[in-house]
């Protein structure tokens, strides 16, 4: 029998318990890191350290699973900072091609809605001159042109993009939920090939994405909680929910088993 999203949480805070300086130690790398790639400019050079970052912060996320995994398993004894480098003791590119894994299979659902959003602006800016937009595009004037278009058509465009964004969050959102579990799968079998580990997260997701969605939404209150008090929150309820999705995956493989 599957546990509950309270017995799950329960669960959690006690794999946490005693272990929440090297949670939240680590938890604050994982912000730092995420900071610098953020504040990066354009130039080339900070480009070029965002993607190392960005790269870095793959294997690094690796390590906090890992880390969780030991404490929910009873093993937080050797658990610790020394975690983070679990992916790159462990095959690395298996990690770099899980993420790029999701990012392909997110790839159709975002080129159908970038040509849907292009064919939308080319209706949307036929309602326009097309002199004094071409004047716009090379910069010889300052304003965009008015668009006059039908009310119908300006209504049905706006309908189609409302209806186009929500097919691909729906999209993505089940993507997400389908192969939520590759990273931990790859954790918990240091030998699975990526693709192996992607079936068997499709298998163990059947029927239970929307049991995780709500876990998922379960937490949101303890977000704005940790928005109220300035991000200091966050500390909390990060490693709160990295233990929370891995005593979910546990459940699920025992069930499933």
């Amino acid at each position: 029998m599957y546990h509950t999203n309270a017995e799950l949480k329960t669960a959690a805070k006690n794999s946490l318990r005693g272990h929440w300086f090297p949670a939240i130690t680590m938890q604050l790398i994982m912000i730092l890191i995420s900071t610098i790639s953020v504040g990066a400019d354009y130039s080339s050079s900070v480009i070029s350290i965002s993607l190392i970052v960005n790269l870095l912060s793959i294997w690094l996320d690796v390590g906090l699973v890992s880390f969780y995994f030991k404490l929910c398993c009873g093993q937080g004894g050797s658990a610790g900072v020394a975690d983070f480098l679990y992916a790159f003791r462990n095959h690395p590119a298996r990690f770099l091609g899980n993420y790029l894994l999701q990012l392909l299979y997110l790839l159709p659902g975002m080129i159908i809605y970038f040509v849907g959003i292009f064919i939308a602006a080319i209706f949307f800016l036929s309602g326009t001159d097309v002199d004094t937009l071409m004047l716009y595009l090379y910069g010889d004037i300052d304003y965009l042109p008015d668009v006059n278009l039908p009310s119908a058509v300006a209504a049905a465009l706006v309908l189609f993009i409302l209806v186009l964004t929500i097919a691909f969050v729906l999209y993505a959102a089940w993507i997400s939920l389908t192969y939520s579990q590759t990273t931990r799968i790859l954790v918990d079998f240091p030998d699975l090939t990526v693709t192996h580990a992607y079936k068997r997260s499709s298998q163990l997701m059947k029927g239970k994405r929307l049991r995780l969605l709500g876990l998922q939404l379960s937490f949101i209150p303890w977000a704005l909680l940790s928005v109220a008090t300035l991000g200091i929150g966050f500390l909390y309820l990060l490693p709160y929910v990295g233990c929370t999705n891995v005593e979910f995956y546990l459940d699920l493989v025992q069930n499933k088993s």
